[in-house]
């Protein structure tokens, strides 16, 4: 590495982030909700595939507005425990949610938080809306 990706990597510019601790950190947080029920939050760091956070999530809800609910909870989750890993960026939130039992009705994160620009949700967009 030269001068300049020493540099970069010191201010935290030019690392990567470390995937199974960001991952481990996104699972704990996510699986302490009572939301909860199942499924696993993934975390992927690729220069060729890109930065993204997914899953399907079984969470807790009888209807579809509940499942919203839990869902926004999930992503209030996530994106103050994303922002709290070091070397981390811009990564896409593809994460959907069904009731138990009922695989068919499907809450996706853009059913919940607006993307600014194009069809999917980011991590800037949740950090814009939701805070955290």
């Amino acid at each position: 590495m030269g001068i300049v990706g020493s540099l970069l990597a010191a201010c935290g510019l030019g690392g990567r982030s470390d995937v199974g601790a960001v991952q481990d950190a996104l699972r704990t947080a996510v699986e302490a909700l009572p939301e909860h029920l199942d499924g696993l939050v993934q975390f992927q760091d690729s220069t060729n595939a890109g930065t993204t956070i997914g899953g399907v999530l079984v969470l807790a809800g009888e209807d579809r507005a509940g499942v919203e609910q839990s869902l926004l909870t999930v992503l209030e989750t996530v994106s103050r425990t994303y922002r709290e890993q070091p070397g981390v960026r811009r990564a896409f939130v593809r994460i959907e949610a069904h009731p138990e039992g009922d695989a068919a009705t499907r809450v996706l994160a853009a059913d919940v938080v607006e993307p600014a620009s194009g069809a999917n949700v980011t991590t800037d967009d949740l950090e814009a809306q939701l805070g955290g």
